[in-house]
């Protein structure tokens, strides 16, 4: 049965988001534990909405500044913010090979910064038909309802669906909604997973 699309996680597949390096960072400019930035940021009346387009950027940003002094305005901030992330080359490097075979879709549980600075600055952008990401669609992963849109919007059946991510509890929702579900280590085991379901790389 030959695959017609496939999904793609973004952060810990396609790039890296480095979040510990910021928080370290803020955490010695501040003089504040890491523990305490870390759960700031990640906080979930924060995080969560802010994901799922339920507050803007400066919305988020204000929250944050109520739980840990930070000095930046919010442009200092967006910079900051965007720079915790970085290309896997080599991976941008395959999406072409998988494009020339199907339907390559973006989905992703991520807020509209990261989501905006991956679309304008990393090659991959161009290798996609489509994005899904939580923050403009109200619903993340590992939430049944993210996985019916993608198919919804993709139009290809389950069944002929293949959905990478790296986290495995996502894996696993993605093999419940009936996806073609592979966990990602690296390319090279990712390519033997794909070679298996058929697709030439």
């Amino acid at each position: 049965m030959a695959i017609e699309a496939v999904l793609s996680d973004l952060g810990g597949v396609l790039v890296e988001c480095e979040s510990d390096r910021l928080m370290f960072q803020v955490s010695q400019a501040l003089g504040r534990p890491f523990d305490e930035v870390l759960k700031a940021v990640y906080h979930e009346e924060l995080l969560l909405p802010f994901e799922l387009g339920q507050i803007s950027s400066e919305e988020y940003y204000a929250g944050l500044k109520k739980r840990i002094p930070l000095p930046w305005t919010h442009d200092q901030f967006v910079h900051f913010w965007n720079d915790m992330i970085t290309e896997k080359r080599e991976m941008t490097e395959l999406l072409p090979a998988i494009r020339k075979q199907c339907k390559l879709i973006a989905l992703s549980n991520t807020n509209v910064l990261h989501l905006e600075y991956i679309q304008k600055t990393f090659p991959a952008r161009r290798a996609f038909h489509d994005w899904i990401a939580s923050c403009a669609v109200g619903c993340r992963k590992p939430q049944p309802e993210i996985y019916a849109l993608a198919l919804k919007r993709v139009g290809v059946a389950s069944e002929r669906t293949v959905y990478i991510d790296d986290r495995p509890e996502m894996v696993e929702a993605g093999k419940k909604a009936g996806l073609i579900a592979i966990r990602f280590e690296n390319r090279a085991q990712l390519e033997r997973e794909l070679s298996k379901v058929g697709m030439k790389l």
